[in-house]
């Protein structure tokens, strides 16, 4: 899948959102975070969100794992509040 152009923030009330339909099969997993997670100072944004895209969760893996594999990588560097929800889509 091609990168997806980056928008303002959800929740700043900046517009200029664009709609991306992003097919999602049954097993997809989602995970959304605050800026607090993937912001560092002194380092370029891109790098720590590259970074955060090299996790992968194994076949049959479960999301506490994915959550936690997240939480031990990049909360103790953090130096913002940070929220993580991840979701898998369920078979119809």
């Amino acid at each position: 899948m091609a990168p997806l152009d980056a928008g303002p923030p959800l929740g700043t009330g900046f517009g200029g959102y664009r709609t991306t339909v992003v097919p999602c099969g049954p097993g997809t997993v989602l995970l959304m975070y605050t800026d607090g997670l993937v912001e560092r100072r002194g380092e370029d944004i891109d790098v720590s969100i590259e970074r955060l895209t090299q996790l992968t969760l194994p076949v049959g893996g479960g999301l506490d794992d994915l959550l936690g594999e997240v939480v031990d990588r990049f909360a103790d560097t953090a130096e913002d509040d940070i929220a993580v929800l991840v979701s898998r889509s369920r078979r119809s």
